[in-house]
């Protein structure tokens, strides 16, 4: 890909800030942001039918949309059932994601993927920023803007744990550790260097 046209892919564990460096290189160098996770929510409704093959009808809002709370109780209680569930929704996710880059190539865009990895974003990836941040400081904004117990936390950050070996695949590593002038001189060092 071109240099003026970057593809930046961004990895790191919930909570860690990957939203709020997406939303700053949105917003101050003009990359569209393509977030995994909405990508997700849709593929739900796609393979719904799977879905109901796969985890039965309990998985069904009154309205017949997916329930993502219960879908998500299932899956992360079982790890063969959380692997079902990826090679479901993946591939309509970086099916969706390489059709947008695809279709304009002359945009810069930041894919913003926890599992950028396992779902194979990266090869889509001109660089890959690995954004941290201290896992306490997570927890902390966890509390403050998800709806979490404790329990489900440290399920989740246990889970994510293996994304610190991804750090040597990573291009770049930014610092999140609250405070916004050093994450930002950050990722102006990160804009000066690919560009």
């Amino acid at each position: 890909m071109s240099v003026e046209f970057p593809v930046v892919g961004l990895v790191g564990k919930v909570a860690c800030g990957k939203s709020t460096v997406a939303r700053f290189l949105a917003d101050e160098y003009g990359f569209i942001p393509l977030e995994a996770d909405r990508f997700g929510h849709s593929a739900l409704e796609v393979e719904k039918e799977t879905l109901l093959k796969s985890f039965g009808k309990d998985i069904l809002l009154d309205d017949g949309k997916i329930d993502r709370r219960i879908l998500g109780s299932i899956v992360f209680a079982n790890a063969s059932k959380l692997s079902l569930l990826n090679s479901i929704v993946h591939p309509h996710i970086k099916k969706s994601i390489a059709g947008i880059i695809a279709a304009n190539p002359d945009k810069r865009y930041v894919i913003d993927a926890a599992l950028l990895f396992e779902i194979g974003l990266d090869e889509l990836c001109d660089y890959i920023i690995s954004v941290e941040a201290p896992e306490e400081l997570i927890r902390e904004r966890i509390k403050k803007y998800r709806s979490w117990d404790d329990c489900k936390a440290s399920g989740v950050l246990e889970a994510q744990r293996y994304l610190d070996f991804f750090s040597d695949k990573c291009h770049f590593i930014i610092f999140n550790n609250g405070d916004l002038n050093k994450l930002k001189k950050q990722l102006e060092f990160f804009i000066i260097e690919i560009f």
